[in-house]
């Protein structure tokens, strides 16, 4: 079974310690409950990389720049 951390989306290795949740899903007539587990690293989580598409994040707009702005 692969383990994928709740927080960053990674599978967890074999080993690693985890923090396992479980969440009821459903009570059955018969008063018999289904769960869903769900896992996350007890460690810090790596941060995600932004995709190959993304531009990086360069802070707040700077109207000095009049980028596509002709001044005469």
């Amino acid at each position: 079974m692969i383990m994928l951390c709740e927080r960053c989306c990674v599978p967890i290795a074999d080993g690693e310690p985890v923090v396992r949740y479980a969440h009821i899903d459903r009570a059955h007539p018969d008063g018999s409950i289904s769960w869903i587990h769900s896992y996350v690293h007890t460690t810090g989580c790596a941060l995600p990389r932004p995709a190959a598409h993304q531009r990086p994040d360069t802070g707040e707009w700077d109207g000095s720049r009049s980028i596509g702005v002709h001044r005469a």
